[in-house]
């Protein structure tokens, strides 16, 4: 599988500010972001759909995917960012336009509900992108752990990701593959669609508060299939929030026959790594990070 890096950030891009899942409810943090990227010499540009509003989404399925759409055909946009998650992602997935995707590449950056893009522009257009800070979630008020790492990340000079103090070891093991995941209840969502790699890929998975049953539903329900079964070479763990049983939710990950080890600072909390989604990548129990190879 050839992998499609897009091109690096350069100084004085075009980010585009993508609105394509929840609706936009605080304009204010929006401008801050802006202001923050042009300070930076960035300029900014909102998807035509930034003020639109449609059971809770930016829009209608119509609306969010022409502006999805316009984004990637637009050359005078450099990289995409999308404003927010929340919830609209898997309505669009089916009438993608791919090819548009895989001929006009370019950075696409974003996570929790935009894990559905990230997947299926891997899958079906060999696009690397990142799990990253978002517009209006993060970069209104980003702090410096997460700003370093974006940018490093996005410039292809960020080659591994720090475990945290805190990580744990819950299965030994080393083992290598592409780098894919993100939130899990999003990817959870995507089965009934061809989304899983055809090669071995190392799991990176990350949610906010979610009832440990429902956890192991979502795992159960992902290790049902095949592929992902005999491809998954090793499980990472990002932030999961407010575990409800703790002891429970630790005997879900010692039951793997992979290497698995938490302690990755991605997923719904303040200081985040930026992870490319389609890198290769390793990473051994016995080490403190992920190794990135580009």
């Amino acid at each position: 599988m050839n992998i499609i890096k897009p091109a690096s950030l350069k100084k004085n891009a075009t980010i585009g500010f993508l609105a394509v899942s929840g609706q936009v409810t605080d304009f204010q943090k929006l401008e801050k972001a802006r202001i923050y990227f042009e300070n930076k010499g960035y300029t900014v540009k909102y998807s035509k759909n930034i003020h639109a509003g449609f059971n809770n989404m930016c829009g209608s399925d119509e609306m969010r995917l022409d502006a999805l759409h316009s984004f990637f055909s637009d050359n005078t946009i450099d990289a995409i960012l999308c404003v927010r998650g929340g919830y609209g992602a898997i309505r669009l997935l089916k009438n993608i336009d791919y090819n548009l995707i895989a001929n006009n590449p370019k950075i696409f950056a974003g996570y929790s509900d935009i894990t559905a893009f990230s997947l299926m522009f891997y899958k079906r257009a060999n696009l690397l992108t990142f799990s990253s800070p978002m517009a209006c979630s993060d970069f209104y008020d980003i702090d410096l752990y997460s700003e370093s790492s974006f940018f490093k990340a996005l410039s292809y000079q960020q080659n591994s990701l720090i475990f945290s103090d805190e990580s744990k070891v819950y299965v030994e093991g080393s083992a290598q593959g592409r780098l894919w995941g993100g939130n899990l209840a999003t990817v959870a969502s995507l089965c009934g669609l061809d989304f899983v790699p055809d090669e071995k890929f190392i799991f990176c998975i990350e949610d906010i508060s979610e009832p440990v049953y429902k956890i192991d539903r979502m795992i159960s329900q992902l290790m049902n299939i095949d592929n992902f079964k005999n491809n998954l070479a090793g499980i990472v763990l990002g932030d999961f929030g407010e575990v409800d049983d703790l002891g429970y939710f630790e005997s879900l990950f010692t039951s793997f026959d992979v290497p698995v080890k938490s302690g990755l600072a991605f997923g719904h909390t303040k200081e985040k790594l930026t992870l490319p989604i389609g890198a290769f990548c390793e990473f051994s129990t016995k080490n403190d990070d992920v190794r990135l190879i580009f």
